[in-house]
């Protein structure tokens, strides 16, 4: 029976709420700093700041930055100075503080800001990804200053092309984010690349004269889905294309300094793992460590206690392995490959490993799962410990644990999913039901805590979700299925689903059921109402509603191509048939 002593989470627990992400560790692994980040009520926005602790048992905590905007730490190789970013008239610089004490520096002053940023393995320089203008064309700026910081929205935008606003970006208004290299001691910054591209992930070389970087800097690099691995002095010059015609991301740069790491498909099409490369420094035939698993490479896992966020690869001091995330059923691990495709499990567990790193034989991570949003943890010689408590107030909270159920699909296949139960549950009674949908379709559900799905739960409603075909986790047969089918087989996935828990069970009010998702999952329900009456209520949030009018004015550019297929703008049928927004206007047979 659960502790009636404790209630369930309410929407305003949001702001109770402390997350932990980029942790960092210190040269000799000794040390770990990491970001807590908190919303903030009355100002109506994220505040963050820099901690760093000891990662011995009950070592000491330090916190290390002010805030309100701090975030991304990131060790200098002598372990003496710790760089992070920092909010300045709304946009991220980089500042560097000195382990010993003193005020932080800032090192950049970039009017549109800053992105990621790396230490030169010799300690003197940091390269960083900056917002500049990059295509000019693309804008007309408004010149008077804008009152409090930032800019003035524009007096006319120009999209003369796919890549013109991104999901959690807005309009690029002619921006693109590109490379600069900076003095560690200060000075000013000089800009490496430029052009009507963007950086996508970087790194130094092990003798801090050279850097990997994605992207793609062709003139028509917005109607392609393949980028480009290049090569660049430290001190610019020449873009020279070390690997072209595949999907490049997280390059890293092996110690030895003769190989570099990627994360990418085995060709350029939808629904495909990513898979962990090697190849030369200096360009050459690649060789993929992990073809012979079934495993995708990164975090795929979704939840409403985070956003998504960037993958990063890490070689061990020896130069002979490889560190990555893995999407697995419901979890996310970390794994290493050895140059000779040996693959092992280093951090597992039925949760979320969401972001970590390697130094001196340890590793540090952050995870999740159905109890906890996430805390610091590090696994070295002396075993596996959690470090962090960030949110003890939980404990005096019903959390209310899903429970894992399996279904078959009609084809046989078996569709995973969860069922969270309402406080004070009673198997005798009918309760009502939402069905929630997750987005991609390539993400996934796991054994992690979710906000939306706890307040439903604790206001009297059982919650199911189900990973349906297109989901990660199930291997590359399953997560592509859905490719060209949106509202084929997966809806069948969910329909079925809900079917056998109404059956097995007995305690679904069939007559109270609602549905609802964000994006691909916003689609469906869409589409789902547009093909049954069996739901009374339906929230579908910024969703895909006609696939005409969205093939390539979207913000994903041609992987509309790969995952819906071509349209013939002569006959666009296809598109039009897979649209929900039509399917909801028409009369159509109806699945009960």
């Amino acid at each position: 029976m659960p502790d009636t002593s404790t209630t369930p989470l309410t929407a305003d627990d949001i702001y109770r709420f402390h997350w932990v992400d980029h942790v960092r560790l210190s040269p000799t692994g000794d040390r770990v700093a990491y970001v807590v980040v908190h919303a903030d009520r009355d100002d109506v926005d994220y505040r963050s700041a820099v901690y760093v602790r000891a990662v011995t048992a009950g070592g000491q905590l330090t916190k290390v930055t002010a805030g309100p905007g701090d975030a991304h730490p990131e060790w200098a190789p002598d372990g003496r100075r710790l760089a992070y970013t920092s909010r300045v008239n709304k946009v991220a610089q980089v500042f560097v503080l000195d382990s010993d004490g003193g005020e932080a520096r800032k090192l950049t002053d970039l009017v549109e800001g800053v992105g990621g940023f790396a230490w030169s393995p010799d300690g003197r320089r940091i390269a960083f990804v900056g917002t500049v203008i990059g295509h000019p064309e693309g804008i007309v700026d408004d010149p008077r200053p804008a009152e409090g910081g930032g800019r003035r929205t524009p007096v006319a935008r120009i999209a003369d092309g796919l890549d013109y606003k991104a999901d959690g970006r807005g309009y690029f208004d002619g921006r693109r984010s590109h490379l600069f290299v900076i003095d560690a001691a200060g000075g000013e910054a000089h800009q490496l690349t430029a052009g009507r591209w963007s950086v996508a992930g970087f790194d130094w070389s092990p003798d801090s004269t050279s850097i990997v970087l994605a992207g793609n800097a062709d003139r028509d690099a917005d109607l392609s889905y393949t980028n480009h691995l290049y090569v660049i002095s430290a001190t610019g010059g020449e873009l020279k294309t070390i690997g072209s015609g595949r999907e490049f991301g997280a390059p890293a740069w092996s110690p030895n300094g003769d190989l570099i790491a990627y994360v990418g498909p085995t060709e350029s099409a939808a629904g495909l793992y990513d898979r962990l490369w090697i190849m030369p420094a200096e360009g050459g035939e690649p060789r993929c460590l992990t073809g012979t698993e079934d495993i995708c490479i990164g975090d795929h896992v979704i939840s409403d206690m985070r956003g998504g966020h960037g993958m990063h690869l890490s070689w061990d001091a020896s130069g002979h392995r490889v560190y990555f995330p893995v999407a697995l059923q419901a979890r996310s691990e970390i794994f290493s490959a050895g140059l000779d495709g040996d693959i092992r499990e280093e951090v597992g567990g039925h949760r979320q490993v969401y972001d970590w790193d390697l130094n001196a034989g340890v590793l540090a991570y952050c995870a999740a799962d159905a109890h906890s949003p996430g805390e610091v943890h590090v696994l070295d010689g002396s075993g596996d410990r959690q470090l962090s408590r960030l949110n003890p107030w939980l404990a005096d909270c019903e959390v209310l644990v899903p429970e894992r159920m399996e279904f078959t699909a009609a084809d046989g296949w078996k569709i995973e999913g969860w069922l969270i139960k309402p406080p004070g549950f009673d198997p005798a009674k009918k309760w009502p039901l939402v069905m929630e949908v997750h987005g991609g379709p390539h993400g996934e559900y796991g054994n992690v805590l979710f906000h939306e799905f706890q307040v439903l739960a604790g206001r009297g409603f059982l919650v199911f979700y189900v990973n349906p075909r297109g989901s990660c986790g199930y291997g590359e047969n399953f997560m592509k299925a859905v490719v060209k089918d949106w509202g084929g087989s997966d809806y069948l996935d969910l329909m079925t689903s809900l079917d056998q828990l109404i059956e097995q069970t007995g305690f679904v009010d069939a007559e109270r059921m609602g549905i609802g998702g964000g994006s691909y999952g916003g689609f469906m329900t869409n589409w789902a109402v547009g093909h049954t009456d069996r739901f009374k209520a339906a929230v579908s949030m910024r969703s895909i509603a006609n696939f005409v009018s969205f093939f390539a004015s979207g913000d994903i550019g041609m992987w509309g191509d790969q995952e819906f297929g071509p349209i013939d703008w002569n006959d666009p049928q296809k598109q039009w048939e897979m649209s929900d927004g039509r399917s909801t206007g028409v009369a159509r047979g109806r699945h009960h």
